[in-house]
């Protein structure tokens, strides 16, 4: 049975969004793309879930040749009113996470990949995010804490991009949040691209808990945000929270209330994207919404009501 107090929370979101100026933020879930003839069956089943008209749907993508543009995935989007935020990892699956292929596309080993890439994203048409190597400011990606051939790479892709007329794809630059030395050292200057070569700002950001390791602990929207958030608003794009998930605990129902909260009141975010997903074969914690029961309420609550208030 779903506590009274916890489920009270909902309806506090629904007040919430009812007074607040900036509450009705677009926001996007992730659906993990595996075999593109059954992931808009799942994803239409997540939405069903969680409530209300999402605005974005994340997936991810490498270099690989076999691969290439998502036409499939990003029409179902499209079908869908989504607009895709493709990842793009910065390698090919099948090297793994050791081969850093930065070099390789500086020097012009993949222009031909992104070439076509360019030429099937503009032949689609529609509105496409696209994170080129998102959380190169940390140093568990191969194409991580390298940032003047993050730089090299990202313009030289750009200009790519520009030279095939593809202009419908919006470049977001996608830093993680600063934390600790592995991320903050450097700040996140020295990675960014330039104004001319990016149209939003990404952050990735997530509350670990108390069980995941050593360097976690519970942590509040707050906490884990504001910093980078206040980094970030020196570039003068518009903000978005491209990764966002909080791990399972008893507390979890009343943390997305208050993240909710803190970006429906926050005009510097423009919007999020909840990492809704749970892989216990990579030790992470379980993110999804659905978790709980209570949780689920909140974040249905203000997806219907945000989406009431968008329509009127």
């Amino acid at each position: 049975m779903p506590n009274p107090i916890r489920s009270a929370l909902a309806f506090a979101i629904a007040l919430l969004l009812a007074q607040c100026p900036y509450a009705a933020k677009p926001w996007g879930v992730y659906q993990m793309l595996t075999r593109h003839h059954s992931w808009p069956e799942q994803l239409d089943r997540e939405l069903q879930a969680l409530g209300g008209q999402a605005d974005f749907v994340l997936f991810f993508r490498d270099l690989s040749p076999r691969r290439g543009f998502p036409a499939g995935p990003a029409k179902s989007a499209q079908e869908r009113s989504l607009i895709p935020v493709i990842s793009l990892e910065l390698t090919e699956w099948s090297y793994g996470q050791s081969v850093n292929l930065l070099p390789e596309i500086v020097d012009g080993g993949y222009d031909n990949h992104f070439r076509n890439w360019a030429t099937e994203a503009k032949r689609h048409g529609g509105e496409i995010i696209l994170r080129f190597g998102f959380e190169m400011n940390g140093d568990w990606f191969s194409w991580g804490k390298q940032p003047d051939l993050f730089k090299k790479a990202w313009r030289r892709v750009h200009r790519i991009f520009a030279e095939v007329g593809c202009e419908n794809v919006k470049w977001m630059f996608s830093p993680n949040i600063l934390w600790g030395t592995m991320t903050s050292e450097d700040g996140l200057e020295p990675y960014y691209p330039g104004v001319e070569f990016v149209d939003c700002i990404g952050i990735d950001g997530y509350n670990f808990g108390d069980h995941h390791d050593q360097w976690h602990e519970w942590q509040s929207y707050s906490e884990i945000f504001e910093n980078t958030i206040d980094a970030c608003t020196r570039f003068e794009k518009p903000i978005y929270l491209s990764e966002i998930g909080c791990a399972d605990d008893p507390r979890k129902a009343a943390w997305i209330a208050d993240f909710l909260e803190n970006v429906s009141q926050d005009p510097r975010v423009q919007g999020f994207i909840y990492f809704n997903h749970f892989n216990p074969r990579k030790n992470e914690p379980n993110w999804r919404l659905d978790s709980d029961a209570e949780t689920l309420e909140v974040f249905r609550q203000w997806a219907v009501e945000t989406e009431r208030l968008q329509n009127h």
